[in-house]
């Protein structure tokens, strides 16, 4: 019986541990904020333009775990840096906690007045482009 207890109160204190890590993730104060889609291998949309991502890219989950583009869901918010070839480098998957807080920054993906990425309509067929009524 004491093992038992001794094991419950050891498992509680990994997952506490495990929860106040995540918590102390930092995001940058030059993160930009959108909504990413995966498109095909390293491709991914946001906010309805194509970016590539960066060799050694890495997209970090709620929980601050390092995720593959495809496990992404459709739409996710994230907050995200660029590199200086305009390529996606760190992708953070917003907690609710997170997205409630103001973004510091923009919420497009324009970067120096320019386009960050090329219009989705662009790099897939269009019977292949997810439809997006707010793009003419």
């Amino acid at each position: 019986m004491k093992q038992a207890v001794t094991v419950l109160l050891a498992a509680l204190a990994a997952a506490a541990a495990a929860a106040a890590w995540a918590q102390f993730r930092t995001i940058p104060p030059e993160a930009l904020r959108g909504k990413l889609t995966h498109v095909a291998e390293s491709i991914v949309s946001i906010d309805g333009r194509t970016m590539q991502l960066a060799p050694g890219a890495q997209i970090r989950s709620q929980t601050n775990t390092i995720v593959v583009p495809a496990q992404v869901p459709r739409g996710t918010l994230v907050e995200y840096t660029v590199n200086r070839d305009r390529q996606l480098d760190r992708v953070w998957i917003l907690s609710p906690t997170e997205a409630a807080r103001p973004n510091r920054n923009s919420t497009s993906t324009w970067i120096d007045g320019q386009p960050a990425g090329t219009p989705i309509e662009q790099v897939l067929p269009p019977s292949a482009a997810p439809a997006n009524p707010k793009r003419k």
